[in-house]
């Protein structure tokens, strides 16, 4: 009966000027983002993790770096199926741009019958969650999936087995996490979006936020 937590990454550079980042394994976090994600060290640790997969994008890395740099006995693993969506040639646009086209309707209201040009259908990434989901649902104890918001929203959609174009009702926000739980093939969204405050805890000293737990420190700790 795994209680599985999906994790947005925190605020990246792409976020910060509003561009569709998609694939691209170069955008890192913002110096918000980097903040964000020393601030969730001890939201996590009291989630008590079994294991932690994660997209394979720097951005989803450099989120969860300061938890494993922290906690190096928790078991990690890069899971390729966690990658943001492929969004084709739209990738690297501005979201303003992009919501100006005309088949931006269509990503908003009826993505089931989308393909991202050059990139990949909302169903192809529906199939993708749904086999990632059923992989999981074996697991004992508390999983940590790092990943992208539209990632999560369709997970959430499939969770409560909604079509695909009712996945756009969920939201994500940056550094955010959600909470499904399977249990004998039953499936529940426990919880949605929750942004951890940094005053829940009281373990984020001045000298916590250095070193190892920055991304600029680019250690490949999953490797040592």
């Amino acid at each position: 009966m795994p209680i599985i937590y999906l994790l947005r990454h925190a605020q990246s550079l792409a976020n910060t000027k509003g561009i569709l980042a998609g694939q691209d394994n170069s955008v890192e976090l913002s110096k918000k983002g980097a903040k964000e994600a020393n601030e969730i060290v001890g939201y996590l640790e009291s989630l008590k993790i079994a294991k932690v997969y994660c997209s394979p994008l720097t951005r989803c890395v450099q989120t969860i770096s300061p938890f494993m740099t922290k906690n190096p006995k928790i078991e990690f693993e890069i899971e390729p199926r966690l990658i943001e969506m492929n969004y084709g040639k739209w990738s690297g646009r501005k979201l303003s741009s992009l919501a100006k086209d005309s088949r931006w309707k269509k990503v908003i209201n009826k993505p089931s019958t989308f393909t991202f040009p050059e990139g990949e259908s909302f169903k192809q990434m529906r199939t993708r969650v749904d086999r990632l989901l059923a992989d999981l649902a074996s697991h004992n104890g508390s999983i940590l999936l790092i990943t992208h918001g539209d990632i999560i929203k369709m997970i959430l959609a499939s969770t409560l087995n909604l079509p695909i174009d009712r996945f756009q009702a969920f939201v994500a926000e940056p550094a955010s996490i959600s909470t499904i739980r399977i249990e004998k093939k039953i499936k529940t969204v426990l919880q949605t979006n929750h942004k951890v405050e940094r005053s829940n805890f009281n373990l984020f000293k001045s000298n916590q936020l250095g070193g190892g737990n920055l991304i600029g420190d680019r250690k490949i700790w999953w490797k040592r």
